[in-house]
């Protein structure tokens, strides 16, 4: 028989293992943020999502803008839940988020956040979020930001709904001094959003399932301090500036337009398309005395020679959004072919609807011609085939007249409101690097503006979970509206930023607004500080130049004399771009000065730069090494 101590020693045994298994699997599931019933605790305010002051909102949290609401059957009577309250979250807008209340936190802790997603963008594109923790002292002072990397939103259709709602999980270490924690949730696109059942609790394993993304700002290290920064354009300019037209035949927008986002919208299309032809003549004489460059963003029936071929171009689609409910002046378009009063004539027989005569003129002129989209739809509004379909019949038609693929887009009427993910990811597919004419509407406008119109903040940024498209912003130059682009000018030049000042060609063709040009164009063109270029080759630069890499490979100190001090950076471009005029100010006066062993001390600017600023070209996955001895 056995004995009652070995059974008893053996009951013991496997109550240890399998209490050390529960405690194993109790582990695991707090490492990777997931729910553990015995430790359910929940450090988030008002995760119930109870209804607060603000109309519309839970009590506590926050919001970028409109586009945050609460949803559901305990709210409207409809609408996505999954925690059984009754109660979630809508989020609507690229430039939107959902902020919860303030957490107190702990110094070196992990925290957990975990949630879940669902959308039922109208577009039929799934699409994805970012959770972004804001840490602050004990003064409400942000003193780190940590990102996630984009996290995958399912998409619920009728008739074929999703197995669940995604989960979004993300756990980090609360840096030093962290006293509270603000958690937003970002979006990669403007596809309505749901989110319920949110977490917070202690644990985690830090930058677990979700790491960290590469952009999290963290306070830069002491030593970093003291490396060489980088000018942010060529030669030491201060400031970036592009002008920009948007050009369109009678076709190309102009027999489309909405009654509202275009002031000529009553007037005779094929009369507007002669302004348009004509503008072409008016700004290349503007710019032609300066050598200036300019963007002109061109619809497809620009490139047209004529169409006596009677070629249906995107198979002439119909758009059931373009009726009065979206400020169409008729609901003609709902049921008339996009380009069904194309007179199918020539250049000669009809120069109002195309303008492909007047691509070489650019091309000589070396202007940048770039993408309005072919058919001037409303680009928040179509849904991934129809950019597929617009982008392919611009390149073509472009390419006849010898003119690259697009890589610049800017939106027609401003309407990039409501765009998918599906659809950015479109755009970046076919190679657009740069987006300009931006909506202004508060939830989805990246570049907020003051009471006269000027944006805050002038400078080019990454378009929210879609890096390899910059966003950059604009301002409209009218008559009316000199003295403030002048002054927007100067505000870029302030914060080493970039503007783009644009009009559509129709609109230089009178002597006042050809004045108010020369006049803009003149004081830019006299600013020794200010890069004047196309749009994408601005963007292109900022793009690169977030590329090149400064570091420390040595420094050297004289045994005896400290004369004898060198330090030495090694630059290192990471990109398949060429900087030329990168521009190295060195964190202290020098005395002298070498590349790669040459001395290029002779080099360094003291006129418009100052001392310590050098200036030189970095190819393309090139490494140079700088030696620079300070002066005594």
């Amino acid at each position: 028989m056995v004995s009652r101590r070995l059974l008893f020693g053996a009951t013991t045994f496997c109550l240890l293992v399998g209490l050390l298994g529960v405690g194993i699997y109790f582990r695991q599931r707090i490492d990777r943020c997931a729910y553990v019933p015995l430790l359910a605790e929940n450090l988030l305010p008002n995760a119930e999502l109870l209804p607060g002051d603000q109309a519309g909102m839970p009590a506590g949290w926050e919001r970028a803008a409109g586009g945050v609401e609460l949803r559901g059957p305990a709210i409207d009577g409809e609408g996505f839940v999954l925690d059984g309250d009754g109660r979630a979250l809508q989020l609507i807008g690229i430039a939107n988020y959902i902020q919860t209340p303030p957490i107190e936190v702990q110094p070196g802790r992990n925290y957990c956040f975990t949630g879940y997603a669902l959308t039922d963008s109208e577009q039929g594109s799934a699409t994805r979020l970012r959770v972004s923790f804001h840490w602050q002292d004990a003064q409400a002072q942000i003193i780190a930001d940590d990102r996630s990397l984009w996290q995958p939103v399912v998409l619920w259709q009728s008739g074929n709904p999703p197995a669940g709602w995604s989960p979004l999980r993300v756990a980090v270490r609360a840096p030093p001094d962290a006293d509270k924690l603000l958690v937003r949730i970002h979006p990669s696109s403007d596809d309505r959003v749901y989110l319920d059942a949110m977490r917070l609790r202690s644990g985690g394993r830090a930058i677990g399932n979700a790491q960290l993304a590469a952009d999290s700002n963290a306070p830069p290290d002491r030593e970093e301090q003291s490396l060489p920064t980088l000018a942010p354009w060529p030669n030491g300019n201060r400031a970036a500036l592009s002008f920009s037209f948007d050009w369109e035949t009678a076709m190309g927008g102009l027999i489309h337009s909405r009654s509202v986002g275009d002031p000529y919208a009553d007037q005779d299309p094929q009369q507007r398309g002669l302004r348009m032809r004509e503008g072409i003549t008016t700004t290349l004489d503007i710019f032609r005395p300066y050598g200036i460059r300019a963007t002109y963003y061109a619809t497809g029936y620009n490139f047209l020679l004529g169409n006596t071929a009677r070629i249906q171009f995107m198979h002439n689609p119909t758009y059931i959004w373009a009726n009065p409910a979206n400020r169409w002046s008729s609901d003609q378009w709902q049921t008339t072919p996009w380009f069904a009063l194309d007179p199918y004539g020539t250049v000669q027989s009809h120069p109002a609807w195309y303008f492909g005569d007047l691509v070489p003129q650019l091309q000589q002129a070396e202007q940048s011609i770039q993408s309005h989209t072919f058919s001037h739809f409303y680009a928040g509004l179509v849904g991934p085939q129809d950019w597929q379909a617009d982008i392919a019949a611009w390149n073509q038609v472009a390419a006849e007249r010898g003119v690259p693929p697009m890589r610049s887009l800017a939106f027609p009427w401003s309407s990039s409101a409501g765009m998918s993910d599906a659809g950015w990811k479109i755009l970046a597919a076919a190679g657009v690097t740069s987006v300009t004419r931006l909506s202004d509407q508060a939830q989805y406008n990246l570049f907020p503006q003051d009471a006269d119109g000027m944006v805050l903040e002038p400078r080019c940024q990454s378009l929210p979970g879609h890096s390899q498209i910059l966003a950059c912003p604009d301002f409209y130059l009218t008559p009316e509206s000199a003295d403030r682009a002048i002054a927007q000018i100067n505000r870029a030049r302030e914060v080493g930023g970039m503007i783009d000042l644009w009009a559509h060609t129709e609109e230089v063709v009178t002597p006042e607004q050809q004045a108010t040009w020369e006049r803009v164009v003149d004081y830019a063109a006299g600013q020794e500080d200010i890069w004047i270029a196309p749009l994408p080759e601005i963007a292109d630069w900022q793009q690169t130049l977030d590329r090149v890499e400064v570091s420390t490979a040595k420094s050297e100190r004289g045994t005896e004399n400290p004369e004898d001090d060198v330090f030495v950076f090694t630059i290192s471009n990471n990109s398949d771009q060429n900087l030329e005029g990168l521009t190295l100010t060195l964190p202290f006066a020098v005395e002298r000065v070498a590349v790669d062993g040459y001395d290029r001390t002779a080099t360094l600017r003291s006129q418009s730069l100052v001392h310590d600023a050098l200036i030189l070209d970095l190819p393309a996955g090139a490494t140079i090494e700088v030696q620079a001895w300070p002066t005594a």
